[in-house]
């Protein structure tokens, strides 16, 4: 009897999700909003459809995504931080954004990973160094302050106006 209902509570969820995730790519920014709230309120079983979407909707939709994932917290931590580490920029920004947003400090070794990759854009990595900043790790601060050092005051400059807007 139990696993019946679990199953339905399942399928609900499931349900549930899809719908959320129509209005929340769909919908006009206020409605966006509301529904990228509701995912987060499901938690858990909305990462997967979350994850998916983050890699497959266009550049504006991925933050509203991230948003989102976001709202889900802690259960979204891992997969986020498998984006930082293989995604391209345009999707490792809002995943980073995310991380920054949950607080948990097992994103600091991913970021500074991709702070110090010089492969990645400046722009990525003004984003990574805001969202260390954010974080407020002190060995993620301390990576962050030799990057401005290597990397100069223009640089800084755009880490700290995306540390500002975060």
């Amino acid at each position: 009897m139990q696993e019946i209902i679990h199953k339905k509570e399942v399928e609900r969820d499931v349900a549930k999700v899809r719908e959320l995730m129509h209005v929340m790519l769909n919908g006009d920014t206020y409605t966006s909003l509301q529904a990228s709230k509701a995912l987060g309120a499901v938690g858990a079983p909305a990462v997967g459809p979350l994850m998916r979407a983050l890699d497959a909707v266009d550049s504006d939709a991925r933050w509203v995504v991230a948003m989102a994932l976001a709202r889900v917290g802690n259960d979204a931590v891992e997969p986020l931080i498998g984006v930082v580490r293989t995604a391209d920029d345009g999707i490792t920004n809002p995943a980073a954004w995310a991380l920054a947003e949950i607080g948990d400090p097992q994103a600091v070794d991913p970021l500074v990973a991709v702070l110090q990759d010089n492969h990645r854009s400046e722009s990525c990595r003004a984003l990574i160094a805001a969202a260390l900043l954010k974080l407020g790790d002190p060995a993620g601060i301390a990576r962050v302050q030799e990057a401005f050092d290597l990397l100069g005051e223009e640089f800084a400059d755009l880490a700290m106006v995306a540390y500002e807007g975060t």
